[in-house]
């Protein structure tokens, strides 16, 4: 009898009578005061302040407990139409973030344009602030060329990776104005993220439309001159612009507290981080090796490209690609494509053959860390963690395969010899599979034998 009220005791008390230890074993991190935003209090109509947690007038409380566990849509489950999940958006800020970021990336062009193109050439009549602004965002050209009796028709894909710090640069003052305040929870974050990306991207399309041109140009070199149409692919600018606005602003106001939230919250920003340090540690090592002058740019096919100005461009670009590389993804270079496969039958340096062999090392071995962390975290051994991490893990790098390929075709080469036909760069498809498996066997095997127990 004394053990059932012993048992019954224990069940209803929230502290042991024994030692004062917490009975109840609740998270208290998934829940947050939330403050009334209201100015009068919603019981008297008294007009209260900001810091005011109670009515002065009739003692009403004006904070609520608010669970952070939020769904992506509603918090009861039922059926949802289309119209309430629209509600669910902050519509408002998302549009006052798009187009103030929009705006600060207009004049960001503007300066480039003046500072590095001038205003009195050939080239500033075709590279307004607009073409300037949806370049940044990697879209495609789509270049029609008209000389007497022959024609050409071909793209152009400058992915240059260090181009999208403008508009990663756009996005920062307008997310503090309008949407730090709102961020309240990683779900809510997520939406937001979602909402900025969709209005962006399609403000992006509207611009890409709007600048569709035809010039005439004359060329110094011969007695004639040629007609050139531009225009942007709609589905480029669409898809492109949507990813670098999701991802720069998700990534912009992520917040140790999510990792309390949601394991996802956590596994993405473990991804994000992963490819964020074998990115640096990969340029680190390219420029020291350029400094002590082993020549593994000419061994890709990449000397034509290099000069005294475009040298930090390029080193920046293939440190992308040799991270890429070794994730086991295959890269085309100046000299072809290069694979784990075709790397012992190609005819590159035994030099750069060490470098690459490392760089896989060095890949492996970050992975490996990144798994005995995450055994540190969960302690358990569901593997769960390490599936959503490299379900992020490569979604991200094929955001990168998608967002860096450089392209410029060989019709539109042609017609204009002063230009080098260029392809550089590796398959978002095939890099997200190769990457989710790669990163799935290493991150596995540092979880499950973590020796940093």
């Amino acid at each position: 009898m004394n053990m059932e009220e012993g048992t019954s005791s224990n069940k209803y008390s929230n502290y042991s009578k024994k030692d004062g230890s917490l009975n109840k074993k609740s998270n208290f991190n998934y829940f947050t005061l939330e403050r009334n935003k209201k100015i009068h209090c919603p019981k008297c109509e008294n007009l209260v302040s900001d810091n005011d947690i109670y009515c002065k007038n009739c003692g009403e409380i004006l904070e609520n407990i608010r669970s952070k566990r939020e769904r992506f849509i509603n918090q009861e489950g039922e059926k949802t139409k289309f119209k309430d999940i629209i509600r669910s958006f902050d519509l408002s800020n998302c549009l006052k973030v798009s187009i103030s970021s929009l705006g600060i990336l207009f004049a960001l062009s503007l300066i480039m344009k003046i500072l590095f193109i001038g205003i009195d050439n050939q080239i500033s009549q075709i590279l307004n602030p607009l073409y300037i602004m949806l370049f940044s965002n990697f879209a495609s050209l789509n270049i029609f060329m008209s000389l007497f009796m022959n024609s050409a028709q071909s793209s152009v894909n400058f992915g240059f990776l260090i181009i999208m710090l403008l508009p990663i640069a756009s996005f920062i003052i307008p997310y503090k104005l309008f949407m730090k305040k709102t961020n309240t929870s990683f779900m809510t974050h997520v939406k937001n993220s979602l909402g900025v990306a969709i209005i962006y991207a399609l403000i992006l399309v509207l611009l890409a439309k709007v600048s569709q041109a035809q010039l005439s140009l004359s060329n110094d070199f011969r007695q004639y001159g040629y007609r050139i149409y531009l225009g942007f692919s709609t589905w480029s600018v669409l898809i492109k612009g949507f990813a670098i606005g999701f991802i720069s602003i998700l990534f912009m106001g992520i917040k140790k507290e999510y990792e309390k939230e949601s394991m996802i919250a956590t596994t993405l920003k473990f991804a994000f981080k992963t490819i964020a340090i074998g990115y640096i540690l990969v340029l680190i090592l390219i420029l020291l090796l350029n400094l002590i002058n082993i020549n593994y740019i000419s061994d890709l096919g990449l000397s034509s490209y290099t000069g005294d100005l475009s040298l930090g461009i390029i080193l920046s670009q293939l440190a992308a690609y040799l991270w890429a590389f070794a994730n086991f993804i295959p890269i085309d270079f100046g000299i072809g494509t290069i694979s784990i496969l075709s790397l012992f039958k190609s005819s590159i340096s035994l030099d750069l053959m060490l470098v690459l062999g490392s760089l896989i090392a060095l890949s492996a071995l970050i992975l490996i860390v990144v798994g005995c962390k995450l055994n540190n975290k969960y302690k358990t051994n569901d593997i769960k963690p390490v599936i959503m991490f490299s379900v992020f893990y490569a979604a991200i790098m094929g955001v990168i395969g998608l967002l860096t390929v450089i392209y410029v075709g060989e019709n539109v080469v042609s017609m204009l010899s002063s230009i080098s036909s260029i392809q550089m760069g590796f398959n978002f498809i095939i890099g997200m599979v190769i990457s989710f498996v790669y990163s799935l066997i290493m991150t596995l095997i540092g979880y499950k034998l973590n020796t940093f127990n």
